[in-house]
């Protein structure tokens, strides 16, 4: 009987002593489940809260703005549209324009010295008048007059025009062989540096019937803006 009340003595004590057990020991808290624990939390401090970095700026930032057209500095856009529309390339002179300028250059010697060889501009034998004023004019043709009748269109008494060259046998004995040559200037009229004148003079065929007798025939070298010929 004894011993029976010994063993239960000493299970109920043992039930106690679990139950005491479990009952003083501490939970642990798990507020912390789900989220790190750092090193602050470790050594028991208190962790600092992120801070963010704001930047202030104390200077206000330039405003670009479209540029505005003034004098000193257009805009480039208008540069380059005004720049397709300009050009640089004289226009083709017309031939109207050719002849008045053969005409004016020619007349503009008149008095001027006759001197065999001579080129111009302060002296001028035939062939070196003719071919100074054409050069004026952007033509350019040989330098003696027996070349310079074998340049340019072949032109008749009849069909002369104001500009074209004309060319005489002069020589005592004719031989129908190049000696001379004159501009001519229209209405029978023609310039030339001459040796029995002495100088560049305007003759007239009507009125000296020794060129219109001597008269070979006219080279035309101003059709269709011809600006250069070759002997």
């Amino acid at each position: 009987m004894k011993r029976t009340k010994l063993i239960n003595i000493t299970i109920i004590q043992t039930i106690i002593l679990i139950t005491g057990c479990s009952k003083v020991e501490p939970k642990v808290e798990n507020k912390h489940k789900n989220s790190k624990i750092s090193i602050y939390n470790i050594m028991g401090i208190s962790e600092k809260k992120e801070e963010h970095l704001q930047f202030v700026v104390t200077e206000p930032i330039p405003i670009i703005k479209e540029s505005v057209p003034t004098v000193t500095q257009p805009p480039y856009v208008e540069e380059v549209q005004d720049i397709e529309f300009i050009s640089y390339r004289e226009e083709q002179p017309n031939a109207e324009k050719i002849l008045n300028d053969i005409e004016w250059n020619a007349k503009r010697f008149l008095g001027t010295p006759y001197v065999w060889g001579a080129t111009g501009p302060n002296k001028f034998d035939c062939s070196g008048f003719t071919q100074w004023v054409y050069r004026d004019v952007g033509i350019t043709i040989p330098r003696v007059s027996r070349d310079q009748a074998r340049v340019g269109e072949y032109i008749s008494y009849q069909n002369l025009k104001r500009g074209d060259m004309v060319f005489f046998d002069t020589k005592k004995h004719r031989s129908g062989k190049v000696t001379h040559v004159g501009i001519y200037l229209g209405d029978g009229n023609f310039i030339h540096a001459s040796s029995a004148g002495k100088k560049v003079v305007i003759y007239n065929f009507n009125e000296k019937e020794f060129y219109k007798k001597r008269f070979l025939w006219g080279r035309r070298v101003t059709n269709n803006n011809i600006h250069y010929v070759l002997n």
